[in-house]
């Protein structure tokens, strides 16, 4: 009887190691063209599906860790020039690219998604677009394994290393 107990409690001991190991698994691919790091500055506009604003913010933090020469125009500049538009940063038209990198002075821009397909999961997916040309700059997505999906700081921060060169 008590060695049946010892390999119950050694299973539970081993599928509950696993369970946080499947946790913390994350993946990502991504590229970013050489010629962006000649770019002086850029503006993020917040994500898709970010209603307050803290994937956004997070992944600003660490795209300037990442990049501290680039300037990043967002905030109060941009909605103080944008607050009457209505627009889907993630389907941006030529004129309305045009004028936004014109109007804040942005070179490129910085938009992204957040999709949770289920409780234990969820993806970014984060695309830089120069604002003249509409050519894509760079690309990063992370899938993020998390049972609560609390970890934004670290899943933007996979997102910016992921901006490699192509």
């Amino acid at each position: 009887m008590n060695r049946w107990k010892i390999w119950i409690s050694l299973f539970s001991f081993l599928l509950t190691i696993l369970s946080v190991v499947a946790c913390l698994q994350k993946s990502g691919s991504g590229f970013l063209r050489k010629e962006f790091l000649e770019y002086k500055s850029v503006a993020i506009l917040r994500f898709e599906r970010d209603d307050s604003g803290e994937v956004s913010r997070a992944f600003a933090s660490n795209f300037h860790d990442r990049f501290p020469q680039i300037s990043i125009l967002s905030g109060k500049v941009f909605l103080d020039n944008f607050s009457d538009e209505t627009f889907n940063p993630n389907q941006l038209d030529d004129v309305t690219r045009l004028k936004i990198g014109q109007t804040i002075g942005a070179q490129a821009l910085i938009t992204g998604s957040i999709y949770s397909p289920s409780i234990s999961s969820w993806f970014l997916q984060v695309k830089i677009i120069d604002t003249e040309t509409g050519r894509m700059m760079g690309r990063s997505t992370v899938t993020f394994y998390s049972l609560m999906a609390t970890d934004i700081r670290e899943a933007t921060r996979l997102a910016v290393e992921k901006l490699s060169m192509r």
